[in-house]
């Protein structure tokens, strides 16, 4: 046997104090009564029962509150399997991690934005399942699809600018591999969140587009940056700046957010395009993705462990009915 509620225990702790009131209550009137009749005529004066009645009385209540106490901590035992439908949408993330993220035109930099943003959306969410792509010039899995949202936020929080051989970005890569992570879908509401500056070098996405036409994938567009633009850090071992990018000329490169691109995504796969600001900003979207509606993605079965506080509560309505229905008073049996 468990309790659900095993901290109210502590209460049977209060019978201790309970029942030693009892018994100075039953020695107060015993000495008041002494007081005013003496012990030899009291079976003649008192029309009160023996002091048994009320140790039985009392009895009863102290067993009362202490089935009381047990019903209140829900005692368990035995367990049924239930089954519950797992209903939601399907959403991946696109995260950019190309160098071009770095840039600090939003503080502390576009990815450190773009990934509390992640995180904020999916803190939105309850029973949809989510994964993650990263992507640059190659794209891989930061988080496969999960309904495990604190797992899925520490893999968010954990991406990482994509390292020097994989810079460029390449938006067809992205796509390619998000839509791989459809392939078991058991649902037809299947989303993904493209975040990014929307410098896309390789150009390939128009027929990225097509394909997810093709299989009906709505695709949300979030823009990072600013559209004036901001020169790329260089960052060291330790994660500070050392320098700017710069071109064959020398000239610092300015990062600028490319919003043609990321609405023409969006409107060719029935989303919208968003400038991210803030995390505050991107509410829209979230009231998007709650109006979704929620088909069954899984089927899950858990045990129940079986309440059983009627039983503890019933007897201690019946001892506090007994206690109530006994009289104090003596009994006389007259003869016939």
């Amino acid at each position: 046997m468990t309790f659900a509620y095993p901290t109210a225990l502590f209460l049977l702790l209060l019978l201790v104090p309970f029942a030693v009131l009892v018994v100075r209550n039953y020695h107060k009137k015993r000495q008041i009564l002494r007081e005013f009749i003496a012990e030899a005529a009291e079976p003649e004066v008192v029309v009160r029962a023996g002091r048994e009645i009320d140790f039985f009385k009392s009895a009863l209540l102290l067993a009362a509150l202490a089935f009381f106490i047990l019903a209140l901590a829900r005692p368990q035992w035995g367990e049924r399997f239930e089954s519950t439908d797992i209903r939601g949408l399907e959403i991946v993330f696109l995260l950019d991690t190309s160098a071009s993220m770095n840039a600090e035109d939003l503080q502390p930099s576009r990815l450190e934005v773009a990934k509390n943003l992640v995180t904020t959306i999916v803190g939105a969410l309850r029973t949809d399942m989510v994964s993650q792509v990263n992507f640059a010039a190659t794209a891989y899995v930061q988080c496969p699809p999960t309904l495990d949202y604190d797992a899925f936020k520490l893999l968010a929080e954990a991406s990482a600018p994509s390292p020097e051989e994989e810079q460029g970005t390449d938006f067809a890569k992205g796509f390619a591999l998000g839509l791989s992570l459809f392939r078991h879908s058991r649902s037809s509401q299947k989303v993904m969140i493209l975040i990014t500056d929307g410098e896309d070098q390789e150009q390939g996405w128009p027929d990225a587009v097509k394909e997810l036409q093709k299989q009906r994938i709505t695709v949300f567009a979030v823009g990072v940056g600013a559209v004036s633009g901001a020169p790329i850090p260089i960052l060291g071992a330790d994660g500070r700046t050392t320098g700017w990018k710069k071109d064959k000329q020398g000239s610092i490169v300015k990062s600028r957010l490319d919003e043609a691109t990321l609405a023409r995504i969006a409107a060719d796969c029935s989303g919208q395009y968003y400038r991210l600001s803030s995390a505050a900003g991107i509410a829209p979207l979230v009231q998007i993705l709650r109006a979704y509606e929620r088909q069954q993605l899984s089927r899950k079965v858990k045990s129940r462990k079986i309440d059983r506080f009627a039983y503890p509560l019933l007897l201690a309505v019946m001892l506090l009915a007994c206690e109530m229905a006994l009289s104090d008073r003596r009994i006389a049996w007259r003869k016939s």
